[in-house]
C-alpha cells in the first residue's frame, strides 16, 4: 500500500512530503540534512541571482520569497514576485522572511547616494529614519533574525553593505552611512547583524571605521566592532564602540557571497603585518612565481593558510593577492581555520551566470586560436550569439570560449557577461603575445634618400 502511494504522489509530492517533513523539523529545531538543504540552498542563490545580479542602481529587487514592506498597498504589493523592482526612494521600510528549504528572503539594496548595496539574507529587517532633504537610506535602523535555518550548509541572517570600485580610479568607493544610530564610514565590505542588545559590524574587505557617542574605531578587514544598545531599542547606540577585535567565523559561515555586487573571499579572523621587505608569491612553497616584493609596515588580511601553517594566503589593500612565509610576518590573528594547498580561485556567480556570455560586438565575434588579434580567426560569431567561458588569458583581457565543439579565444570588450572574470582559471597553455611591430629605423635599417635618384 505504502509503495502505491508514492507511485500515485509522484516527484512532485514527494517534494511536498519532503517540504512537510523540512517544516516540520524546524519547528522542532530539528537540523536537516545537508544532503538535502545544500542543493535546495543552491537553488534558491542561483535563481535570486539570475532575477537581481546586474539590476540598476536606485532599486531594490527581490530575489526571494514575498517580503513585507511599508508603505502597504501598491509598494508592498509590487515587490511580491522574485525579480521585482521598487525604486529606493519610495520605500519606508522592509522585512525579509527567514530562510526555509525553498524559499525565504533576499533581497538586494541598490542606492545611488550614497553610493552602497545592502544585501539582506534571510530575515532582516530595515527602516529609513533618513531626515528629511536628505538622500533615502542614508541612515536606517536594521535588525536581523534571531534564528537561522536548522541546517549545516545554511548561512546566519544577515546584512551586508558593499561599496563598489570606481571605474575612474580602480578604488574603493567610501560612503558615509548611519546603521542603528552609529556612522560607519564603509570602504569596502561590512557584515551586519543583531544579537541581543549588540550591533556588531565585521569586515571583509577594504578598510571602514566604526562612530558611536563620540568615539571612533579603525575596522580593518578581518575584524569585527560590537556596539550597545538597550534591549529592544536599536536606534540609539547605549555605548561607546568596542575595540575592534579578530572576526568570529560563526557568524560568516556559509555566507553566500557569489550574491554580492562584488563576490569575495571571505577573511580569516585579524590581520598580520610585514616587519619587513617579503617576497609575496603565487603557491606556498619558495620555489614558486615572485608577485611582488612586499615593503615593511603592510598591513594585510588573511584568507587561508597551507595545511602545514607555515604559509598564509594574504590579501593586500589594493587586493593583490598571494602567499608569505608566516614567520617573517608579525600576526595579529584568530585560529586560521580555512587551509588548501594550492591557491583557490576567487568566488564565482551561481548557475549559468558564472560560465554564460553574449557577443554583442554590431559585427559580429571573431574566435581566435589565441588570446591576440594577430592569432588567426577559427570561426566569426554574430551578435547575440551566446558562448560558455572556459578562462582566461595570462597576458591579456581575452577570455577561452566554447560554442558548440568550437573552442578559441574572444576579447572580452566584445562580450556582456555577469561572469566574475577574475574568478575564471588562467589557461597558461598558449603561445606567447607576438613580439610588436618594431618601429622603421629602430633596429639599423637604412633608408633611401628620395633626393637620391641612384
Amino acid at each position: 500500500m505504502r509503495y502505491r502511494i508514492f507511485a500515485l504522489l509522484g516527484l512532485s509530492g514527494l517534494f511536498l512530503l519532503g517540504s512537510i517533513a523540512f517544516a516540520t523539523a524546524q519547528s522542532e529545531g530539528v537540523e536537516v540534512s545537508d544532503a538535502v538543504c545544500s542543493p535546495a540552498l543552491e537553488t534558491l542563490w542561483t535563481e535570486a541571482s539570475h532575477v537581481c545580479i546586474g539590476k540598476p542602481v536606485g532599486y531594490l529587487c527581490n530575489g526571494g520569497s514575498a517580503p513585507q514592506a511599508e508603505p502597504a498597498g501598491p509598494v508592498s504589493n509590487s515587490l511580491a514576485s522574485a525579480g521585482a523592482l521598487v525604486e529606493v526612494g519610495v520605500i519606508e521600510s522592509i522585512t525579509t522572511q527567514p530562510l526555509t528549504l525553498d524559499t525565504g528572503g533576499l533581497a538586494w539594496l541598490r542606492v545611488g547616494d550614497p553610493t552602497f548595496t545592502g544585501l539582506m539574507v534571510g530575515e532582516v529587517n530595515l527602516r529609513n529614519v533618513t531626515p528629511p532633504d536628505f538622500p533615502a537610506w542614508q541612515s536606517m535602523v536594521v535588525e536581523t533574525g534571531p534564528d537561522a535555518l536548522a541546517c549545516g550548509t545554511a548561512p546566519g541572517n544577515a546584512f551586508v553593505v558593499q561599496t563598489p570600485i570606481d571605474p575612474e580610479t580602480s578604488l574603493l568607493r567610501t560612503s558615509n552611512l548611519v546603521i542603528n544610530g552609529t556612522s560607519l564610514v564603509l570602504n569596502g565590505t561590512v557584515l551586519v547583524q543583531t544579537r541581543e542588545a549588540q550591533t556588531v559590524f565585521v569586515n571583509l574587505g577594504g578598510v571602514s571605521s566604526v562612530l558611536a557617542r563620540g568615539q571612533e574605531q579603525a575596522l580593518l578587514t578581518g575584524e569585527q566592532i560590537s556596539v550597545p544598545y538597550a534591549p529592544g531599542d536599536f536606534s540609539v547606540p547605549a555605548g561607546p564602540p568596542s575595540i575592534a577585535t579578530p572576526l568570529d567565523v560563526a557568524g560568516l559561515t556559509n555566507l553566500p557571497v557569489g550574491l554580492l555586487d562584488r563576490p569575495l573571499q571571505l577573511p580569516q579572523p585579524g590581520y598580520v603585518m610585514t616587519q619587513g621587505q617579503v617576497n609575496m608569491r603565487t603557491e606556498p612553497n619558495a620555489q614558486s612565481g615572485l608577485i611582488w616584493q612586499v615593503p615593511a609596515g603592510e598591513v594585510m588580511s588573511v584568507l587561508g593558510r597551507n595545511p602545514a601553517g607555515d604559509w598564509l594566503h594574504v590579501q593586500l589593500r589594493n587586493g593583490l593577492t598571494g602567499w608569505m612565509f608566516a614567520e617573517l610576518l608579525r600576526q595579529n590573528t584568530g585560529v586560521i581555520q580555512t587551509s588548501y594547498e594550492a591557491t583557490p580561485l576567487p568566488p564565482q556567480r551561481y548557475g549559468t551566470l558564472g560560465t554564460n556570455a553574449r557577443v554583442v560586438a554590431p559585427a559580429g565575434l571573431n574566435v581566435r586560436e589565441a588570446p591576440d588579434v594577430q592569432f588567426g580567426t577559427i570561426v566569426t560569431l554574430p551578435l547575440d550569439s551566446e558562448v560558455t567561458l572556459l578562462a582566461r588569458s595570462p597576458y591579456s583581457p581575452w577570455v577561452k570560449v566554447q560554442t558548440g565543439d568550437v573552442v578559441g579565444w574572444a576579447a572580452l570588450i566584445a562580450l556582456e557577461t555577469s561572469a566574475v572574470i577574475s574568478s575564471l582559471p588562467i589557461d597558461y597553455d598558449v603561445p606567447p603575445p607576438p613580439e610588436p611591430t618594431r618601429i622603421p629605423g629602430s633596429f639599423g635599417n637604412a633608408f633611401p634618400d628620395p633626393r637620391n635618384n641612384n
